[in-house]
């Protein structure tokens, strides 16, 4: 789809309005249509409703799009070629982001394997060395890097990945670097890949528009790997996303002691899986990649197997006998009660929503305690 210049202005607008957030231009855009339409019914909602919506005027859109074609940034929408293709599989993905950067090569990337790395700003110098070694295999194995550019383990995870391909996400306005001492960095990665954000120009990074940049590096990956991690640290928030999205987390296990290490130890006992190289992340990927395990927990009713209410009870029967507290993954489900992937899906997706059936990580079940 196409969105004419009309459009995409009606979009910008709404969005850039106060009060409106990615869920909630979904369900305007859902309810009439298309922006332009909406425009025309959201001054007149705002009177009668207790919600009153700041609608944002024409001329402040028009002034960051001119800012944004001086400075050589591009808005990218949903419908675009250019917005990262697993980010639109998450619930109330982005409507509009900002690129900065090479736009052929990240379309070339996208071809990939894209993986994310985050981790401590306060990182060790041994997790620096992992960071930067595993992302420059990572990349020499047709993978492509996505982090944060913070300090630390993120840093690490660009500069490791720079020649073969990263990507690079802001909290900010596309023109904010932060932190300052990237400044060099950012730039390289803007010329050898791209960099993405959801905020306007100018936006100065907040504490709230973090864990808004953390889903964005979940949902544009098919795993993320955490590198060093503090018990209240915000790679742990962008791991929460992965699994909310049906995306693989990864870890690298770290010395009990070190408080830096707790995070990731943590994802380790509740299933994460332990990465000692690159191979272990790829080869979870590919994997994944063959049996398409990724129908599992996606809406619509293309996923659903077309089976009767009779036999779908027996299905469920069959695999709550099967499974116990004890997390099995749906591959190994598959193959014991030796049902068709897509009835075993579709069974196990009922049984997540009445509660039965609990999801992990690395894309395993068990019976809900």
């Amino acid at each position: 789809m196409v969105l004419t210049k009309q459009e995409k202005l009606a979009r910008l607008r709404i969005l850039r309005s106060g009060s409106v957030g990615p869920a909630t231009f979904w369900d305007i855009l859902q309810a009439y249509g298309n922006g332009i339409a909406a425009l025309e019914v959201i001054p007149i909602l705002s009177k009668s409703s207790l919600k009153k919506v700041e609608l944002c005027s024409e001329e402040e859109v028009l002034r960051e799009l001119k800012e944004l074609k001086n400075f050589g940034a591009r808005m990218v929408f949903l419908e675009d070629e250019l917005y990262p293709p697993l980010l639109r599989n998450i619930p109330d993905p982005p409507p509009i982001l900002t690129f900065f950067g090479d736009r052929e090569k990240v379309l070339q990337f996208y071809k990939k394997t894209m993986i994310a790395i985050v981790g401590s700003r306060n990182s060790s110098i041994h997790a620096n060395k992992f960071c930067k070694d595993i992302a420059g295999e990572l990349g020499n194995n047709d993978a492509v890097v996505v982090s944060g550019l913070a300090k630390g383990i993120d840093t690490c995870a660009h500069k490791g990945s720079l020649e073969s391909g990263t990507i690079a996400v802001l909290a900010g306005g596309i023109d904010v670097i932060y932190p300052q001492e990237n400044v060099e960095l950012y730039k390289e990665i803007s010329q050898k890949g791209g960099i993405f954000t959801e905020a306007p120009f100018g936006f100065l990074p907040q504490p709230q528009l973090f864990p808004r940049r953390n889903r964005i590096i979940a949902g544009m990956t098919y795993g993320t790997l955490v590198v060093e991690a503090a018990v209240n640290s915000g790679s742990l928030i962008t791991a929460k996303f992965a699994l909310e999205y049906n995306r693989e987390v990864f870890a690298v296990p770290g010395f009990p002691s070190d408080p830096r290490s707790v995070g990731c130890n943590s994802l380790l006992k509740d299933g994460a899986t332990l990465v000692q190289s690159f191979q272990d992340i790829l080869d979870v990927i590919e994997e994944r990649k063959i049996i398409n395990q990724s129908v599992l927990f996606e809406k619509g009713p293309e996923f659903i197997a077309n089976i009767s209410k009779q036999d779908l009870e027996k299905i469920k029967d069959t695999i709550l006998k099967s499974l116990s507290l004890v997390p099995i993954t749906i591959d190994e489900l598959i193959s014991s009660i030796k049902v068709s992937p897509r009835e075993v899906l579709t069974a196990l997706l009922e049984l997540e929503l009445s509660g039965k059936v609990t999801r992990v990580y690395g894309q395993r079940v068990c019976l809900t305690s």
